[in-house]
């Protein structure tokens, strides 16, 4: 790289970052890379689907950085193989994207209902929801673009109704004036039979036909609507907004297809843009979560106490809050400073009594498990011969026992041979570290995992 063409990176770099929030441009600029610029053209590296946020958001960008350092015009390529650069077709004369979206005239003001809580820069990623959180950002920045409507979906807890706001929020920050509406669909159900009864439905449709980005959550809900005409309605809410090339998103806890009740025509709808689903946390994931969540917390949280509540909550994020407020009280019960993993396990332990009926595990039924897995005998794995084979089920029976009851170090060492706490923690935290380099172990943990009951 030539040294113009390096600080016509480096300008854009410096613009972008100063134009964007640091969440979006961490996700759609830092792993970018400038190939070359011949010719009056800059041939630009990036991941093939951030191809349109560019398009629509940095040309304007890239024109500043190009009269700056070039005093020409830029024209700009992109490539998706860094082992093909060739020069792409030119782009000329590129117009600068305009975020402003234009609201209705002479319409009363519209309550948004955001959470001003729930923003990107406050949203973990993980594996389970970084495809999601993508998308987000791109329809955030680019409201009514190529990903409308926008389908989330997935399980309780696992972050939907932060995206939805954080969508919500971005769009209002880049355009105070946006008609920007979060609503849930029992609210929007609840609002219809209200103006029904009022005999007031005019108002209704000119509240939500005009917005300019439509947030529902739970759109399931909807199909238990079928007799009452809100499905009817909101297939035309939907149709006007669309037609008009207004932002709708929704989430879900199942795929369109699977919303069984639902009229035809709007599952079909719901396909139209994309649907993209949102996974349970992994580990990592958890652990981030947790350290983000302590932060809230007047307490101190070993490292070991935080693995040990992110191997005990593996379906969503809402556990996860819900054991911190457990395990505060009793810190403030206890008036100690620093959550121990046996402070962290008794509320847990008072968390699951109080609630559903919980299976308890029995140590001797992961050891039993892991021993018929690797050919070895529960015996063999409480003794202390250390062939390889041995200590890999021994090491995989502690990991799983930590993961999945709520006993403590101590009473785990305890069960496998009289064994001191330490050896536990190293052993899970061995564990959990080739797990995450070794596809075949954590497919050997998952199985053996699925056998226990």
């Amino acid at each position: 790289m030539t040294e113009n063409e390096q600080i016509f990176w480096n300008r854009i770099l410096e613009l972008s970052q100063s134009q964007l929030t640091q969440a979006t441009y961490e996700f759609f600029v830092l792993d970018a890379r400038l190939i070359k610029v011949d010719n009056q053209t800059a041939t630009i590296y990036l991941d093939k689907m951030k191809e349109l946020f560019w398009e629509k958001n940095l040309k304007p960008v890239i024109l500043t950085a190009g009269f700056e350092v070039f005093n020409a015009e830029i024209a700009v390529v992109y490539v998706f193989d860094d082992e093909q650069v060739a020069a792409a077709e030119s782009i000329e004369n590129p117009s600068i994207p305009n975020q402003t979206i234009p609201s209705a005239p002479n319409l009363p003001p519209v309550n948004s209902d955001l959470n001003p809580k729930y923003r990107f820069d406050n949203f973990i990623q993980g594996k389970g929801n970084q495809w999601a959180f993508a998308a987000a950002l791109a329809v955030a920045n680019d409201p009514g673009g190529i990903y409308n409507p926008f389908f989330i979906w997935g399980g309780p807890g696992l972050g939907k109704t932060h995206i939805l706001n954080a969508i919500g929020n971005t769009v209002l920050e880049n355009n105070p004036t946006a008609r920007v509406k979060y609503i849930t669909t029992e609210n929007f159900i609840n609002q219809f039979i209200t103006h029904i009864r009022l005999k007031d439905m005019d108002s209704l449709k000119e509240e939500f036909r005009n917005l300019d980005v439509l947030l529902i959550d739970d759109i399931q809900f909807l199909a238990k609507q079928s007799m009452s005409g809100t499905q009817e309605e909101f297939f035309n809410t939907f149709d006007a907004l669309y037609k008009a090339g207004k932002q709708i998103v929704l989430t879900s806890d199942r795929t369109p297809d699977q919303l069984n009740d639902l009229e035809k025509r709007l599952v079909t709808r719901f396909g139209w843009g994309l649907i993209q689903d949102i996974t349970p946390p992994d580990f990592e994931t958890r652990v981030a979560i947790l350290e983000d969540k302590i932060q809230e917390y007047p307490y101190v949280f070993p490292a070991d106490t935080v693995s040990y509540l992110a191997g005990q909550f593996n379906s969503n994020v809402r556990e996860l809050e819900g054991a911190l407020k457990d395990i505060s009280l009793v810190a403030n019960f206890k008036q100690v400073g620093t959550i121990t993993v046996d402070i962290a396990a008794e509320a847990i332990r008072a968390r699951k009594q109080d609630g559903p009926k919980m299976t308890v595990i029995p140590i001797e039924e992961i050891q039993s498990q892991v021993g018929k897995f690797y050919g070895v005998t529960v015996k063999e794995i409480k003794a202390t011969k250390r062939t390889q084979n041995i200590v890999l089920a021994r090491q995989v029976a502690m990991f799983l026992t930590r993961e999945m009851t709520d006993n403590s170090l101590p009473k785990i060492g305890k069960e496998f041979g009289g064994r001191d706490h330490s050896t536990v923690l190293h052993a899970y935290n061995k564990i959990k570290n080739m797990i995450a380099q070794d596809d075949s172990l954590r497919i050997e943990i998952d199985t053996i995992r699925n056998n226990i009951k």
